[in-house]
């Protein structure tokens, strides 16, 4: 094996190396955004249902002005966008919200059974003491 080849190994490790924690890195901000996203979306909601609440009451109220109805039609007009605004809002942040918990889900488990943790490994035989190895024995 040629020094290149060597080198490009030692690269190729060293990479993997650093690879490996940023993608569970990856998978966890992933799937903590997921969640952030569907609580947001729940929050929004609430919100939505709140203002649509407010709508209705306003309109009860407007019923009994006269000579206004312009002015509190564009007022009620401008609820309703800001309504629909939120709803349609409120819709994109729940599919994002389950692609990104999804996205996550599959990733950290890829990261799972892909690398699995310090307990499973099966610990070294009782009998067996680790060798050492000196700079004297790595010498040629």
């Amino acid at each position: 094996m040629g020094n290149w080849q060597l080198a490009l190994v030692i690269l190729a490790s060293v990479l993997v190396g650093a690879f490996i924690p940023l993608l569970v890195m990856l998978a966890s901000a992933i799937h903590r955004a997921g969640r952030e996203f569907a609580d947001i979306g729940a929050r929004l909601k609430r919100t939505l249902t709140k203002v649509e609440l407010i709508s209705d009451r306003v309109e009860v109220l407007s019923r009994g002005f006269e000579g206004k109805e312009a002015d509190l039609a564009d007022a009620l007009t401008s609820v309703g966008n800001l309504a629909r605004g939120l709803d349609r809002n409120m819709k994109l942040i729940n599919i994002f919200s389950t692609i990104i918990a999804s996205v996550g889900t599959v990733i950290a488990a890829f990261v799972k059974t892909r690398f699995p943790a310090e307990e499973t490994r099966e610990p070294p035989p009782s009998g067996a003491s680790p060798e050492k190895t000196t700079d004297e024995d790595s010498r040629p």
